[in-house]
Order: C-alpha cells, then sequence, then structure tokens
C-alpha cells in the first residue's frame, strides 16, 4: 500500500505541486476573509467562516479548473455541477472543525481554518482528480 502510494504521489507530482500552490492561495484568501469579517466587522464565527468559506470556493474551484487540472473553457457547467458535491462536503466539515476549536477547545476560528483546512485538503484532490475533472478516456 505504502509503495501504491509512494508511485500515486510520483506519477502526479506535477498536479501535486499545482494543487499545493492553489491551496496555499485559497488558504490565505480563506484565512483573510475570516479576519475581515470576523476580526474586523465582528461577524458571528459561523457567519464570518461560512461568507469567506463561499468566495474561498469560487476562486478554488476555478484555479483548480485552470492551473491545476488544465481544463478547457468549455463543459464549465458540467464541471460546477460534479464540484458542487465537494464544497458542500468539505462545508460540512469546516463547521464541525470550526465549532470543535472554538466551543471545546477554546482557540480562536483562524484554528479552525487551518485544522479543517488540513482535513479537507487530500480527499479534495482526489475528488477532484478522479471525479470533477475527468473527461472522456480518463483524468490528465
Amino acid at each position: 500500500m505504502l509503495i501504491n502510494a509512494v508511485s500515486y504521489l510520483i506519477h502526479h507530482r506535477r498536479q501535486l505541486v499545482r494543487f499545493v500552490i492553489v491551496g496555499i492561495v485559497t488558504f490565505a484568501i480563506n484565512l483573510s476573509m475570516v479576519w475581515i469579517f470576523y476580526g474586523k466587522a465582528k461577524l458571528d464565527y459561523r457567519i464570518a467562516v461560512s461568507i469567506a468559506y463561499i468566495i474561498t470556493v469560487v476562486i478554488h474551484f476555478f484555479m483548480n479548473r485552470s492551473f491545476t487540472f488544465r481544463q478547457e473553457s468549455d463543459k464549465v457547467v458540467f464541471d460546477v455541477a460534479k464540484y458542487s458535491t465537494l464544497p458542500i462536503l468539505n462545508y460540512i466539515i469546516t463547521l464541525i472543525v470550526n465549532t470543535f476549536t472554538v466551543e471545546l477547545l477554546g482557540l480562536t476560528p483562524y484554528f479552525g481554518v487551518f485544522f479543517s483546512t488540513l482535513f479537507t485538503a487530500i480527499s479534495s484532490f482526489i475528488l477532484m482528480k478522479h471525479f470533477v475533472f475527468v473527461r472522456l478516456g480518463g483524468s490528465k
């Protein structure tokens, strides 16, 4: 199993590097949005995290679609339809992790954003590569 995982990482290393770059950029955007809406605008952390999440998801989709998986400009609606399952799942995880982080651990929502990003990164890559941005004939 470990050999298969290493082989997978080596085979898809370029996409993984691009995925990590997009992840870092969107993480920074997400954290910045939480800071703006929670830290500056003084919104409830759940509302701040939710608004930031929506903004980040849109940016994440287009960056991964064009940069990570290099999809053509056609079939955007088809990609959005498949992609929509991913943010719904990740949003639920994000809210659960943030609630746990704030309510039970007593940490700030910024830590919740960090922890939820860790939980959703791996599953997001696999789902996008093998479900969302797959064309007939397999993934790129």
